[in-house]
């Protein structure tokens, strides 16, 4: 509607509800709760399945559920220094060639506190943990981390497809507290909140 015409529709008598409700539809959210709880179901969908491929130790299939025609996807991984760009670089992450030492013994990969929206009609992003239980070569014993995920996604036939994908580490003090609060003594609380009434 023109603004003559709205200014019309005003002195002539019409009612502003029935003039917004001409107009408001063009400023109506396609991204609200609603339509974002259910795009985070179905992210979820695509984050069990790459937890099933970390599961099975074949770290290349985890190609399988990137959008393979994006000409330049981006992936950080939390123990790298900087981002690989480009199918080649991912590639070689993601399936070191043969005869590459190795590094990972066996590692569990679980995804929680999924968050994920609308960024248009075929992509969206989601915010994420990322729980890691692990066991290295040269490490004596299993260890666990967690740490922030971002990623963004696009809707393909099969399914939604990763295009980027950032692991974000804590800052080490932040982290080093959060150890700490989780190796106290399960009895703890309980004595605490005896001397607290005391």
């Amino acid at each position: 509607m023109k603004r003559r015409g709205f200014l019309q529709s005003i002195f002539f008598g019409t009612s502003l509800a029935t003039v917004f409700s001409s107009v408001a539809p063009k400023f109506a959210r396609a991204d609200g709760p609603a339509s974002n709880a259910a795009i985070t179901k179905e992210i979820e969908i695509l984050l069990r399945q790459t937890e099933e491929i970390w599961d099975s130790q074949d770290t290349a299939r985890l190609r399988e559920l990137w959008d393979t025609d994006d000409a330049e996807p981006h992936y950080l991984a939390g123990e790298q220094d900087n981002w690989f760009i480009g199918w080649e670089a991912i590639n070689r992450y993601l399936a070191p060639p043969p005869g590459a030492p190795k590094i990972t013994e066996a590692i569990r990969v679980r995804f929680y506190d999924i968050h994920a929206r609308s960024l248009g009609p075929d992509l969206a992003f989601a915010a994420y943990w990322m729980r890691t239980d692990m066991k290295l070569v040269f490490s004596a014993k299993p260890f666990g981390s967690d740490n922030r995920v971002a990623a963004i996604f696009r809707r393909k036939p099969e399914g939604w497809r990763y295009v980027t994908y950032t692991e974000a580490f804590q800052a080490p003090t932040i982290y080093m507290q959060k150890l700490s609060e989780k190796d106290i003594s399960p009895d703890y609380q309980e004595f605490y909140d005896r001397v607290m009434k005391n």
